[in-house]
């Protein structure tokens, strides 16, 4: 149970910030390659946005959840 709960504290810090400095701080330059397909029009910034709250709400659900376990387990 501790490894899981140190794998959930993990990604959902990790995703919670990289969610953060996407959708926040509009680091679009995180996002593989995203900098090439927007020259080339495949892709807007709304595109990397959506991108960025899908990773802070995964990041914030995985949070949830170890906050979760810490306290019924």
């Amino acid at each position: 149970m501790l490894i899981l709960k140190l794998i959930l504290l993990a990604l959902g810090s990790t995703f919670s910030v990289f969610g953060y400095l996407i959708v926040f701080k509009k680091k679009f330059g995180l996002i593989n390659d995203f900098e090439a397909r927007k020259k080339v029009g495949s892709q807007t910034d709304a595109d990397a946005i959506r991108v960025g709250k899908i990773a802070l709400t995964l990041g914030v659900g995985l949070l949830v959840l170890f906050v979760l376990l810490m306290i019924f387990t």
